[in-house]
């Protein structure tokens, strides 16, 4: 009777010790410089798919301490002699992860119809 009263408890327990020391072996050998490359480079290959005015290099971006729990790195990068709403902006997770990107509408919108 006492087994099945403690079994839920002991088999969470356990769960969460291998997700822990799973996670904490992702994490051990990730650093910020790590991240910003990786998706700099990611920044140089969306900026020539795009074709988009400007020289791209990864001297464009910059990185600031993310917001709330989820985000660890917001990376902005704005290619040289461009407009400053041609920004791409990635936010990174605290294992290297992409949480959100966004990057510059270079579609013209089309005019209102009546």
């Amino acid at each position: 009777m006492r087994l099945m009263f403690w079994a839920p408890f002991v088999l969470l327990t356990v769960l969460l010790a291998v997700l822990g020391y799973r996670y904490g072996g992702l994490r051990q050998g990730l650093t910020e410089t790590d991240a910003i490359n990786f998706y700099a480079q990611r920044y140089l290959q969306q900026h020539a798919e795009a074709q988009m005015p400007g020289t791209a290099a990864p001297t464009d971006c910059f990185a600031t301490p993310g917001r709330g729990v989820w985000v660890w790195l917001v990376l902005t990068c704005q290619p040289t002699a461009s407009t400053p709403d041609r920004l791409f902006r990635y936010e990174i997770n605290w294992l290297g992860g992409l949480v959100c990107e966004s990057g510059p509408d270079t579609a013209t919108p089309l005019a209102p119809q009546t």
